[in-house]
């Protein structure tokens, strides 16, 4: 049994045992329920949460001390095919040190209206499956059965823990509407919480007290030997105290709406958590465990699969030597120890800020996570003279942390400060990275940089320019109105890194469809792409096209867009209003460059003027330039946007510059037969 004042120490989350709301209650679903055809509040809604009562309380084991409690109880209408993802659900079950959570009493129904009457299929075992997620967590996963539109299903689950002193992030709202939501959170008066919320909904808590009490048995043996027979006292004690109680219920929550460039939206998502900030237990100095990011750093480095990590390097040691001098200046050594690392290393898509298996079996295996192959990085630069320190990440799949917390972060990488005081941001994990040209799970996300001295400073992974792509055509038109030509387009920066990962290893194939996909061409021939495998220069492809739909005829004129099938049809800021961040992950220039030979027969009667507009604050601009030279029309077409990040207040100002481009975009040139 654990130790007392241990057991008092976890003992800071004590949820009311109420039961369910009476009209919600499992196995109990309504004709009239199963028979709704849309949702009331939301008619685009494929599907919505009718009810949803997350219950945390702990319980007292003689045995095991205290046990955190987590009970779920879900009912969730489908409408339409489209809603059908909501009937699959995943658990998350953490364990360490021979300590594990678990999940008991997992049931469900789906409940279908066949025939007027209500058919019941039950979850069975070979609808839940249990993997291995990350050295830490296991996943349990799994998916109601019977499914047809109108259904409804309901499924409730436990899950036990022994780590007490972590409760997860509880959301209040989701990507569908809520019908009626009830979350209930206590805590004893000798613990104090600070509250963080996220998210543009308001939430309504309601603060009460109530008593209550836990009860502790002990039992303690006398005699035995010349004193006698052996014999047990147990007694009891009882511990009075307060309970501060919080209550969340709502109804009616709006549907989160995925908005075009969202980032992570769990940022935005209405949530909230719990952070321990102090225990006052009677009779005892108040204990502060509100941590500082210099307390994260000082844990970090003091764990084994960090700290002492960084310090190893004899495994690495003679092979270093024949890849870089002492004598050679700090750029150069960066860059061969980093070749070197990424030439070498594989990763095993494993996001981890600690290692699993070691960097010493890592780097025989030539594969490891994200924490393996960078501390290995700096250790080797390190080694080699340079001023390198690990980087914590919370990567883009990762809630950004609210407060210093070892869990917000779930990634690594390294920065090396040059003698020139300017800083360099590696990732080995990445076979097409440079310095300062990171992955997007990087630049979307949020980093630390910590230092053995235990100090640490907040960094930004965006890249601070813009970054290009650059399309041309030469066409001509022929007495038809179909379009031929020649094509194309130059990936720069993190366009030509973006493109790499997401095309090395497509076939051509693959390639030229998504342009057909995306252009609407009608035939592609002689697609050409080079220097995709020539990492820090850009990548350009080249092909010859027809297309059969880009310009209108009637009667003795011609009539079509300026850039044809490269303009934007329409805004994708459609929304009135948005209230959470646009995040494009890195500022862009967009530049066209379109030929048109006028053709035999035909003259310009109509050409859309040059012009220009910009947003306000340098956040972006647009310019269209026109001219007639030598039988060919010309058109010259720029759209920057510099920033990677727009806050909310700037949303509408970006729709309205949008609307502009796609008017002007979509501005007619007319021929006329001569």
């Amino acid at each position: 049994m654990k130790n007392i004042n241990t057991l008092l120490f976890g003992f800071f989350f004590i949820v009311s045992a109420s039961g369910f709301a009476q009209e919600y209650k499992y196995g109990k679903v309504s004709k009239e329920e199963l028979a709704e055809q849309s949702y009331p509040m939301d008619s685009t809604a494929h599907a919505a949460v009718l009810y949803e009562k997350k219950h945390v309380h702990m319980n007292y084991n003689q045995s095991q001390g205290f046990q955190l409690i987590t009970e779920v109880y879900k009912r969730i209408k489908l409408y339409k095919k489209d809603g059908f993802d909501y009937a699959t659900d995943e658990v998350f079950l953490y364990h360490k040190n021979g300590e594990d959570e678990k999940i008991m009493s997992l049931k469900g129904v789906t409940y279908s209206l066949v025939d007027n009457k209500i058919v019941e299929t039950k979850l069975k075992k070979d609808g839940i499956f249990k993997n291995e997620y990350s050295k830490y967590y296991d996943q349990i996963k799994f998916t109601m059965p019977s499914l047809q539109e109108g259904s409804i299903i309901e499924y409730k689950y436990k899950i036990i823990s022994p780590f007490v002193y972590n409760m997860d992030r509880i959301y209040l709202q989701y990507e569908i509407p809520i019908k009626k939501l009830d979350v209930v959170v206590e805590s004893p008066e000798y613990f104090t919480f600070k509250k963080f919320t996220s998210g543009y909904l308001p939430i309504d808590i309601k603060e009460s007290k109530h008593n209550d009490k836990v009860t502790l048995m002990s039992r303690t043996r006398t005699g035995g030997g010349s004193r006698g027979a052996l014999s047990s006292t147990t007694s009891m004690n009882n511990i009075d105290f307060k309970v501060i109680k919080n209550t969340i219920n709502s109804t009616n929550i709006p549907a989160f709406k995925i908005e075009p460039f969202s980032g992570n939206v769990k940022n935005y998502i209405s949530s909230i958590s719990y952070e321990l900030s102090s225990v006052n237990w009677p009779n005892t100095p108040v204990k502060y465990y509100s941590t500082t990011w210099e307390d994260v750093t000082k844990t970090i480095y003091k764990s084994g699969n960090f700290g002492e990590e960084l310090k190893k390097k004899s495994y690495y040691e003679e092979d270093l030597k024949a890849v870089v001098s002492r004598s050679e200046n700090q750029t150069t050594k960066m860059m061969k120890v980093f070749n070197y690392v990424k030439k070498r290393m594989r990763w095993n898509d494993a996001y981890a800020v600690g290692t699993s298996v070691g960097v010493k079996k890592a780097y025989k295996e030539k594969t490891g996570n994200s924490a393996e192959i960078n501390l290995m990085l700096t250790s080797m630069l390190s080694h080699v003279g340079l001023d390198a320190n690990p980087v914590l990440v919370s990567a883009s799949n990762r809630v950004i942390a609210l407060f210093p917390t070892v869990d917000g972060f779930n990634y690594v990488i390294s920065r090396v400060k040059l003698a020139d005081g300017s800083h360099v941001y590696l990732d080995a994990t990445d076979r097409y990275a440079l310095p300062n040209v990171l992955p997007d799970r990087v630049i979307r996300g949020s980093g630390r940089v910590i230092s053995k001295n235990g100090t640490s400073q907040r960094v930004n992974f965006r890249p601070k320019r813009p970054s290009l792509k650059r399309y041309s055509a030469q066409c001509q038109i022929d007495k038809d109105g179909a379009v031929k030509g020649k094509f194309n387009v130059r990936h720069m920066d993190y366009f030509a890194h973006d493109f790499r990962i997401e095309n090395e290893a497509k076939d051509d194939e693959s390639k030229v469809k998504r342009f057909k996909k995306r252009f609407g061409l009608d035939e592609i021939e002689e697609y050409t792409v080079k220097g995709i495998n020539e990492a820090g220069k850009g990548v350009s492809e080249s092909f010859n096209f027809i297309s059969y739909d880009q310009v209108e005829s009637i009667e003795n004129e011609m009539y079509f867009s300026p850039l044809l099938f490269l303009r934007d049809k329409e805004n994708v800021f459609k929304s009135n209003n948005r209230e959470y961040p646009i995040d494009f992950g890195y500022g862009f220039t967009n530049a066209y460059m379109v030929s048109i030979k006028i053709p035999e027969g035909y003259e310009v009667a109509e050409l859309p003027k040059s012009g220009a507009f910009k947003m306000p604050e340098n956040i972006g601009a647009f310019s269209f330039r026109s001219n007639i030279a030598n039988g060919m029309i010309q058109i010259v077409v720029n759209e920057t946007v510099n920033v990677a990040f727009l806050p909310s207040d700037y949303y509408l100002t970006l729709k309205e510059f949008y609307n502009q481009v796609i008017e002007k975009e979509n501005e007619q040139i007319v021929l006329k037969k001569i």
